[in-house]
């Protein structure tokens, strides 16, 4: 299923049409801070990707078409380290071949985009908060209206600590949009945490239902920014 939130595109969707020029750079930034930021194989990747996009990368397309001979050049490296790096990239998902090389012809390659920005999420924030509410689909402020069904005019404390950095990822959700939070964020209570997947339980099939459509990926930025060792979050109902 292709998810798509404000402004940044969570499926495979090529980044085309109005606005298109501001996704680019926010997605070049995302991939920027991490270099800057992250751990030094992960920080590498990230700043040869991001050149590889600005040189070489087709938005309409979704693709790149580039040699080892030619990426070596312009990575400063040899032809060996560039295939080397290539593996990498394909390793962790961030990219894959869409037409391998043949005599005559280079290979091609599709980037995973909705990989590659999981993966800079737990940097959003650095850039600021302006940054990171926008790439995960939080409004800046509160909209000064809004078709959010309430589900509790009481205003909720914050969970207790965990291990899961859920107490401050809900601060963080909190912050960006208090009703918001109190509609459908308030009511979630983290369950548990295997290979990476963080589950929540929600107070009914409907919260769970519409945090799935509307907010997931607003809630993964939140709680990667907390504990990176989670990549992926779900939603279950909880029995009664």
């Amino acid at each position: 299923m292709r998810e798509m939130h404000q402004g940044i595109p969570m499926g495979s969707t090529p980044v085309t049409g109005p606005g298109a020029s501001a996704l680019k750079y926010d997605i070049v930034t995302a991939l920027l801070v991490m270099a800057a930021r992250g751990e030094t194989t992960e920080a590498r990747l990230a700043l040869r990707l991001s050149l590889l996009i600005t040189a070489r990368y087709n938005w309409r397309q979704g693709q790149f078409t580039v040699g080892q001979r030619e990426l070596a050049r312009m990575w400063g490296v040899t032809e060996r380290t560039a295939k080397r790096e290539l593996a990498s990239m394909r390793h962790r998902g961030w990219i894959t071949v869409s037409r391998p090389a043949a005599r005559g012809r280079v290979a091609s390659y599709r980037l995973e985009l909705p990989v590659v920005l999981r993966s800079t999420m737990p940097h959003w924030d650095a850039v600021g908060p302006d940054f990171s509410a926008r790439m995960s689909g939080a409004s800046e402020q509160p909209e000064p209206t809004s078709n959010v069904v309430p589900l509790t005019k009481k205003s909720s404390a914050l969970p207790v600590e965990d291990d899961f950095g859920w107490h401050r990822a809900a601060q963080r959700l909190r912050d960006q949009d208090p009703s918001v939070y109190e509609a459908w964020f308030a009511g979630l209570r983290p369950l548990e945490a295997e290979g990476g997947h963080l589950t929540f339980s929600a107070p009914s099939h409907f919260v769970a239902d519409y945090v799935r459509t509307h907010f997931l990926t607003r809630m993964l930025a939140a709680v990667t920014a907390e504990c990176r060792d989670i990549r992926e979050v779900g939603i279950v109902c909880e029995t009664r």
